[in-house]
């Protein structure tokens, strides 16, 4: 007597309709990753951004001098950076220098493309501001108590309009703000989060 025996495997049928829905899946979550991926980055720039100003502030008390966080697109790897630097308000590296006498020491530098590989323009775009009377040239000082040695609040956004709109604008993306109060605190905010969130501005 001849017995039937159940070979496994898929079908055809079976294979088609499985790849199918996986495409289907793929479709739908890509936007979603490349969202969350632009997100992810943006906060690593502010992040790092944010550090600088609170080496900023930590250096001019540890001196008891004036100690400076520098927006500039002079190369960070410019002669003597600490006092050949020009300030940029949208500068794409950043520079904390500190009094040392007549002149700055160089604290801390970054390149705007560092780890990106990247020599073309920036994704991540910095734009800061500070409040009246004073006009950001791109410098955000600190005195040896730790204040603005101004006496007013800064704020640097972060953004990426190569990734879309920021989600305050009606887009997608999550810019950030990194603000200076005139007393020194320093902290990360989200524009776009709701009145009462914690990370709401």
């Amino acid at each position: 007597m001849l017995s039937l025996e159940s070979n496994g495997g898929f079908t055809l049928v079976e294979l088609l309709v499985t790849m199918t829905i996986l495409a289907l899946l793929l479709a739908l979550g890509l936007p979603e990753m490349g969202t969350y991926l632009q997100n992810a980055k943006l906060g690593a720039a502010t992040s790092s951004l944010y550090s600088a100003v609170q080496t900023a502030r930590t250096e001019a008390i540890r001196r008891n001098a004036q100690a400076q966080l520098v927006l500039t697109d002079t190369p960070v790897q410019t002669a003597n950076v600490a006092n050949a630097l020009a300030p940029a308000v949208g500068g794409r590296n950043w520079v904390v220098r500190a009094a040392s006498g007549v002149v700055f020491v160089a604290v801390e530098t970054k390149a705007g493309a560092e780890g990106s590989s990247s020599t073309g323009a920036p994704a991540i775009v910095v734009a800061g501001a500070a409040s009246a009377p004073v006009v950001f040239d791109g410098t955000i000082p600190f005195n040896g108590f730790g204040a603005t040695a101004t006496g007013v609040g800064y704020s640097i956004d972060v953004s990426n309009p190569t990734a879309g709109i920021c989600a305050s604008a009606g887009g997608t993306i999550r810019c950030r703000r990194i603000t200076v109060s005139p007393g020194g605190q320093i902290s990360a905010c989200d524009p776009a989060a709701a009145a009462g969130d914690s990370r709401a501005c």
